[in-house]
């Protein structure tokens, strides 16, 4: 259904689920979708903590293949929200230039 939505020019797609129901898994595997398919270029998540931003690293590093950390050679990265305060030009200007999948974590 997220994946439909995307398509059809509906960017915003909202998944409420009990802990351990599998929305981070959900969101990389719609993420691993959306890269083979050419959709989107990069991939960024957001979340309250570092033990939530850690799990998700690791969920998104195991279904897209990749060290998921930002760096060289990587398709995107798990940042906390406290940590955007701290990201300099250069990370906006990325932004700017290609197609990025966002995920927000625990955005209430």
């Amino acid at each position: 259904k997220a994946l439909q939505k995307f398509k059809t020019n509906q960017q915003h797609f909202f998944c409420q689920a009990t802990p351990g129901a599998g929305k981070t898994v959900l969101a990389a595997t719609v993420a691993s979708r959306l890269l083979n398919e050419g959709l989107v270029d990069l991939v960024l998540c957001f979340s309250p903590s570092l033990t939530v931003s850690d799990g998700i690293k690791r969920t998104f590093s195991q279904i897209l293949n990749c060290t998921f950390n930002g760096g060289l050679g990587s398709i995107g990265q798990s940042l906390t929200y406290q940590s955007i305060q701290f990201l300099n030009d250069d990370f906006w200007k990325t932004l700017r230039n290609h197609r990025v999948f966002v995920v927000f974590d625990e955005i209430h």
